[in-house]
């Protein structure tokens, strides 16, 4: 095989690689490709360069963006969430020092996809990027199910019912539909601190012709939600940037903007 042609099936390997994951490192990329890592960032670094690849300098992870649409489906509509709501993000922390972060529902778990935390004074970590949330006891878990459609809410539901204790699902699935209907009244997620995790994260949805394509969120110190209006703040930052980001989708698809969060 020439040189040329080995190079264009290694670049092919890379990117089936990057397909197949949410994040990819350079050594997991290596992994999974068998390919030296000094080619593998030679390959990375040409492929970000022709935009088919974006990096998180912070956490030393690659993945895909829009471009790729035009080479296979791997780029989904969650995917142009992060796309667009990432300079968002970053714009909104820079000016206000909060940490923001989206998160994408994946395999019944919300998953941070972008964090602006590494721009923020205030965050509790560098960066949240990578970590999956419950649905039941995440704020972010916890939004998605209060403002995604019936049908997907029943199926995820279901699932949760499937992998709970009988003897225990009776009490569990009661607190979760209260947990729910108090979500939808608010309009966000508040998730409390505990020993587990110190934090306290606020949630709304990212909506877009009435579907749930993510969930945006505000993780930081308890003692400074305390402080007299914080938390209407604190939300109404979110659900505004939240509604900037549909409207970046909207714009993009030549559609119209998500609603703003149902109370009821």
């Amino acid at each position: 095989m020439s040189t040329s042609m080995n190079l264009i099936v290694r670049t092919l390997d890379v990117l089936q690689a990057l397909n197949k994951q949410t994040h990819c490192s350079l050594r997991s990329l290596h992994e999974a490709t068998g390919i030296p890592k000094p080619t593998v960032h030679r390959l990375l670094q040409t492929l970000k360069n022709e935009g088919y690849v974006r990096s998180d300098i912070a956490k030393g992870i690659y993945s895909l963006t829009e471009k790729v649409r035009l080479l296979s489906e791997g780029y989904t509509e969650c995917e142009l969430v992060v796309e667009l709501g990432g300079p968002i993000l970053r714009r909104i922390t820079r000016s206000t020092g909060l940490p923001l972060a989206i998160g994408i529902a994946e395999r019944g778990q919300i998953v941070v996809r972008c964090s602006s935390m590494p721009y923020s004074p205030i965050g509790p970590s560098h960066t949240t990027i990578g970590n999956a949330h419950e649905m039941t006891v995440s704020a972010m878990g916890l939004a998605f199910l209060a403002f995604c459609n019936a049908d997907e809410r029943t199926n995820l539901v279901k699932s949760i019912e499937q992998a709970s204790d009988p003897a225990e699902w009776k009490a569990s699935s009661a607190k979760l539909r209260a947990d729910i209907t108090l979500v939808r009244k608010r309009g966000f997620a508040l998730r409390q601190p505990s020993p587990q995790h110190p934090s306290t994260t606020l949630a709304v949805p990212i909506q877009h012709q009435k579907q749930i394509l993510g969930v945006l969120s505000l993780t930081t110190f308890p003692s400074l939600l305390k402080r007299g209006t914080a938390i209407t703040d604190f939300t109404r930052t979110l659900i505004e940037a939240s509604q900037e980001i549909s409207k970046a989708v909207a714009a993009h698809q030549g559609g119209t903007a998500g609603a703003s969060p149902r109370k009821s």
